[in-house]
């Protein structure tokens, strides 16, 4: 980059950020580790992308529209569902965007982190009249794998727990069931191969995307060395480095299908999250496909070998 040229964020407009990834990489972690910055304003998935207008995004996502409302009070605008609509009725995706941007102080810009958005390259392109900065998180795909099936578990575990005895007799009969079916090695195949497709798309789209346009964010990375993957973020999109950038303070509880339902939990960055899948799986589960697709992403691998698993 030469002296006089512009890095993405060194415009003082109201401007958007995507961040792509394949569920479970950690896109909640980065939401918040960002989210400090005085420019930036990360609500919940807001999934306003993969719909062309914002008639069907109520029709087929009206969960999001918490997310919306959250980005108004995040902003110190609280607003309703009736205003939303309101100002929001026959726009298209694109213009509610753009309406949503012009509330923003200068150069203000809004995080949309919606893992969903990889699944159809029909969204990643809607993206592009929005002239967005994309940053592409990267996580290992049996560390994502594994943070599905443990989520599975833990949200089988949660409904059970709050149900009646004869319930929890029915839920005690079906975890026979599920480990006869092998129900968590289905879970996880169906993740490995939406990680590939999610993944795929990104590459192909990206590919195409100036590079001053877009910053790649490993999860390992990030994990081990937060300020160090961060300031590299800052430097590179043009953000002015900030000391509370990579903090990680108190989360609210989020609604489960806009975000990760147990990130609360967390009280800080653990490194161990890296590759503390090593405890359960073994590359050698993967398959021909996946492990083709790691090499050619330069997709991080363990420090450590694993065990051999049975």
């Amino acid at each position: 980059m030469t002296a006089s040229s512009v890095r993405w964020a060194d415009r003082d407009d109201a401007r958007l950020m995507l961040v792509l990834s394949s569920e479970r990489s950690g896109s909640t972690l980065l939401r918040f580790l960002l989210g400090e910055h005085s420019r930036l304003i990360s609500p919940q998935e807001l999934f306003l992308l993969r719909y062309p207008d914002f008639a069907t995004w109520r029709a087929r996502k009206r969960v999001a529209i918490e997310s919306v409302l959250e980005y108004f009070r995040l902003l110190g605008k609280p607003t309703s569902v009736e205003a939303v609509d309101k100002a929001c009725r026959g726009r298209s995706a694109v213009q509610v965007y753009e309406w949503m941007l012009a509330a923003l102080p200068p150069g203000g810009i809004l995080i949309d982190k919606t893992p969903a958005y990889a699944n159809e390259m029909a969204t990643l392109e809607r993206s592009r009249a929005l002239s967005p900065y994309y940053v592409w998180l990267l996580r290992h795909p049996l560390g994502v794998i594994d943070s599905q099936v443990r989520l599975k578990s833990k949200l089988w575990r949660r409904k059970v727990e709050r149900a009646g005895a004869l319930t929890k007799l029915r839920a005690n009969v079906g975890d026979v069931v599920r480990k006869v079916r092998r129900h968590d090695e289905q879970v996880a195949r169906r993740r490995e191969a939406k990680w590939v497709a999610q993944n795929r798309n990104i590459a192909l789209f990206l590919r195409h995307m100036p590079r001053e346009q877009q910053c790649t964010i490993y999860f390992e990375d990030l994990v081990r060395e937060p300020e160090h993957e961060l300031a590299r973020f800052c430097a590179e999109s043009g953000l002015q480095r900030e000391a509370r950038v990579g903090t990680l303070n108190s989360a609210p509880e989020m609604n489960e299908h806009l975000g990760d339902p147990n990130f609360h939990q967390h009280r800080q960055v653990d490194a161990e999250m890296a590759d503390d899948w090593l405890a359960r799986y073994d590359e050698r589960w993967l398959s021909p496909d996946t492990l083709a697709l790691i090499t050619e992403l330069g997709v991080r691998r363990p420090r450590r070998v694993a065990a051999p698993k049975a």
